[in-house]
């Protein structure tokens, strides 16, 4: 039988996969902001640890541990499968988008003759048996994960100092277009990429174990200021590694950085382990976000019955739009940038869930005067 409860180390090691998976496409921001791209990067993680804590008022005020339940006393069962509607749809978008971003690094870089339709079966299939076994399986896949993405990362880091030699000077000049140009990029990598799009965690969220719940918003929080300590630390190698012309190729700091490790014919193409890393870190990302898809519909209807065969149809219906609908991928994320991001996931990621908030405050204060009149009638 399943285990549905997670630890709180379990639910950190997901957050931190969760947000490694953004690696992938945040280089259009040192596209951008070239050597000031660490700027926005800094400010972002305090500002993505507020949004967290104010997600986490929706099972504080609701008094309940179940994301169902708790939305449901919030806003009422009908508004709420209004709610699950929605965001149903939503939570399958973001998957559409990551499997075309792994389908676009896949070809590129390791299997240049392979169709999108084998790519796209082959992870599909690993997402949704990881999806199928539970969230706990997962979170234990996750625990592996971020063992060897962190001492990979270690290791990879040593030998790009001992390799490369650093130029400090590309950091400069420091803030050459003032603070409040940077404001606008924080805010937007806060509730996005790289260190947003955690609404779908929180659903999450109801599988850790009881008695660690009050705890583990704390853990939420280390996790993101852990990975924004990372992705800032990616971003400043990039600067000081890299000649600034470099900063503007590619979508994925991370890979080109270590392309820069090159021993003569003794140590080279190590971006090749850093793919695959990110690949089964972008797997528990997918399978999160089906599980999150799978409570939407239960939120509407129960199909607890029918696991494999909702999934299973999820993932045809994703095969079918990715291989009928595949514009040009620098069209795609400059779509995602321009578009999605400012006037769609600033809707789902912050004005939905803190309207929520604030709906569940006034339910709780109504309570409140509810019970105080019991209390002096009788």
């Amino acid at each position: 039988m399943e285990k549905k409860y997670i630890s709180k180390w379990q639910f950190f090691t997901l957050i931190y996969a969760y947000i490694l998976s953004h690696e992938l496409t945040r280089g259009a921001y040192i596209y951008y902001y070239r050597h000031s791209s660490w700027i926005p990067i800094l400010l972002a993680v305090p500002l993505s640890c507020l949004l967290f804590f104010i997600y986490s008022f929706i099972y504080k005020n609701s008094g309940s541990t179940d994301f169902k339940t708790a939305i449901e006393k919030v806003l009422g069962k009908f508004f709420a499968k209004i709610f699950f509607g929605i965001y149903f749809f939503y939570f399958l978008f973001i998957i559409i988008l990551k499997l075309r971003d792994v389908g676009e690094l896949v070809q590129i870089y390791i299997m240049q003759e392979s169709s999108f339709l084998m790519i796209y079966g082959f992870y599909l299939f690993a997402a949704v048996y990881c999806a199928i076994k539970g969230i706990e399986v997962i979170a234990r896949y996750s625990g592996i994960v971020f063992f060897i993405t962190f001492t990979s990362f270690i290791l990879f880091y040593i030998l790009l100092f001992l390799v490369n030699e650093p130029d400090y000077g590309n950091l400069l000049p420091f803030m050459p277009d003032g603070f409040l140009h940077y404001v606008n990029p924080a805010l937007k990598m806060a509730y996005s990429v790289p260190l947003g799009e955690l609404f779908g965690m929180l659903v999450i969220f109801q599988h850790v174990r009881p008695e660690q719940k009050k705890k583990d918003f704390k853990t939420a929080y280390i996790g993101i200021a852990s990975m924004g300590a990372m992705m800032l630390l990616i971003s400043l190698t990039n600067i000081i590694f890299l000649e600034p012309e470099v900063l503007i190729l590619g979508y994925t700091p991370i890979i080109r950085l270590w392309r820069r490790i090159d021993v003569e014919d003794f140590i080279q193409r190590l971006d090749i382990i850093v793919i695959n890393i990110l690949i089964m870190n972008l797997i528990i990302k997918t399978s999160v976000l089906l599980i999150a898809t799978k409570a939407m519909a239960d939120g509407i209807k129960e199909t607890k019955k029918n696991k494999f065969l909702f999934y299973s149809v999820i993932a045809v219906i994703f095969i079918i739009l990715l291989m009928v609908f595949v514009p040009d991928y620098t069209k795609l994320i400059n779509l995602r940038y321009k578009v999605f991001i400012p006037y769609v996931k600033s809707v789902f990621e912050v004005f939905i869930p803190i309207l929520i908030v604030i709906i569940s405050f006034l339910r709780k204060k109504n309570v409140k005067a509810e019970e105080k009149q019991l209390e002096y009638n009788i």
